[in-house]
């Protein structure tokens, strides 16, 4: 896809949102005619903004002359407007393809069910600490094209299956699929798909950074170089010594987990995928391992926010699916001492959440369940119960825990049945325990 935008005259940019915008911004710079779509009537456009925009229903002529779709995330290439303009032969793409053709410097790629942000974050802080530019973008907040204006010396990419879904030409030095569980069903119709578009990540990426122990992560069709990470000691790559509590590269010990500011054992893969994605720019791990020391994670994983009466209070409002939420369960539960009280619940996006029932069974003592599709956890939990708001949840599990117990905020669901998003929930967790006695 050599010039697509070089050879593109009218350009069409689906989504006024955060992505949607940085694709004009980054089109007009290129001195394209281009045009906003948005499929919501009722759409926020910045009223500075000079160029045609559309809301809503599209005229039936619409994509005559257009040669270039360019689609955001968050809307599905499967609408028919889309399958529209598909079929009078407009090319359609998402913002990341516009920046595989741009970039100059190395990208390194991160996706997965969960741990991307932390590991894209966590590569990024390396690399800034050994001196090199770079710059944490895509699905992480800033959009991948406002990054070329930093001229950045790396850019670490975390990417959404959305993004991946529209991606054709994007040349990885490294790519890591860290972990795939069912996600995002409702925009994506099956398992198979999802797995397929995250696999995309892999399609042009120089090595692979997989997981020995779950073959989900290595690459379906591309033969190329793999760093493996895992749980278990290994010669080769990086592991894991659980009597030191250390991590290994190979066999060697790297780094303590207990020198960094993270926690469980789904943090430890993060931390190798993350130190082995830099090791492909041929950086000194033992430097590398120094930085990890120095990071602090992002809010809302897996993160302990409170003490109240003896008892720990850990937000992870950040675990908006089923695999999130069972990395948190079997990562944290090797370190607590007391009983575990689960809050969870919200909208499973089209996922079982009785698939969490073995784990609720082998480490949740009390679930308290809420939202949407709660109801499913309260059922089939041995100690459930169903409660109408998260202030109502809070104040259930501080009466029924003790000192030494923890509570813990992972709902396997997203957020927006009851509020604005994940950490709207997490404040509303956060001022629900302010509100206990100490």
């Amino acid at each position: 896809m050599t010039n697509l935008i070089n050879n593109a005259n009218n350009v069409v940019v689906a989504g006024a949102g955060i992505t949607g915008m940085s694709c004009v911004r980054y089109l007009l710079d290129q001195g394209k005619s281009v045009k906003l779509w948005d499929t919501r009537p009722d759409a926020s456009v910045p009223d500075t903004l000079t160029i045609d925009v559309t809301c809503g229903e599209l005229p039936a002529d619409y994509w005559q002359g257009v040669d270039v779709l360019v689609v955001s995330p968050g809307i599905s290439p499967a609408l028919p407007a889309i399958q529209d303009a598909d079929a009078c032969g407009v090319k359609v793409v998402g913002d990341i393809e516009l920046f595989a053709q741009a970039i100059q410097c190395p990208v390194l790629g991160v996706t997965g069910s969960n741990g991307k942000t932390t590991v894209t974050l966590l590569a990024t802080h390396i690399l800034e600490h050994l001196g090199i530019k770079a710059v944490a973008a895509g699905n992480v907040g800033l959009p991948a094209l406002d990054a070329l204006a930093l001229a950045p010396q790396a850019v670490v990419l975390e990417l959404s299956s959305f993004q991946l879904e529209t991606t054709e030409s994007l040349s990885l030095v490294a790519a890591t699929l860290l972990n795939i569980s069912a996600d995002h069903l409702d925009r994506h119709g099956s398992f198979e798909a999802y797995r397929e578009a995250k696999q995309r990540i892999f399609a042009h990426a120089a090595c692979a950074v997989t997981h020995r122990d779950d073959a989900e992560t290595s690459p379906c069709n591309a033969d190329i170089p793999c760093i493996e990470t895992g749980l278990t000691q290994s010669q080769t790559g990086f592991g894991w010594d659980a009597t030191s509590q250390a991590i290994l590269y190979n066999g060697a010990p790297l780094l303590k987990l207990s020198d960094t500011q993270l926690v469980g054992l789904h943090n430890v893969l993060n931390i190798q995928a993350a130190l082995a994605l830099v090791s492909a720019l041929e950086i000194d791990l033992s430097e590398a391992a120094e930085a990890v020391k120095t990071f602090k994670p992002a809010p809302h994983r897996c993160a302990k926010i409170a003490v109240k009466g003896g008892v720990s209070y850990i937000d992870d409002s950040k675990a908006t699916n089923i695999g999130a939420t069972e990395a948190a369960l079997t990562g944290l539960a090797p370190s607590l001492t007391g009983r575990l009280v689960l809050i969870a619940g919200g909208d499973a996006k089209g996922a079982d959440l009785s698939e969490l029932k073995p784990l609720l069974d082998e480490h949740v003592d009390v679930v308290i369940a809420l939202g949407r599709d709660g109801k499913v956890l309260s059922d089939i939990a041995e100690n459930g119960h169903y409660v109408a708001t998260l202030p109502d949840a809070v104040s259930l599990a501080a009466s029924l825990t003790q000192p030494g117990d923890t509570v813990l905020l992972s709902p396997a669901c997203a957020s927006l049945d009851m509020f604005k998003n994940y950490q709207h929930r997490a404040e509303v967790f956060a001022g629900a325990i302010g509100e206990l006695s100490a």
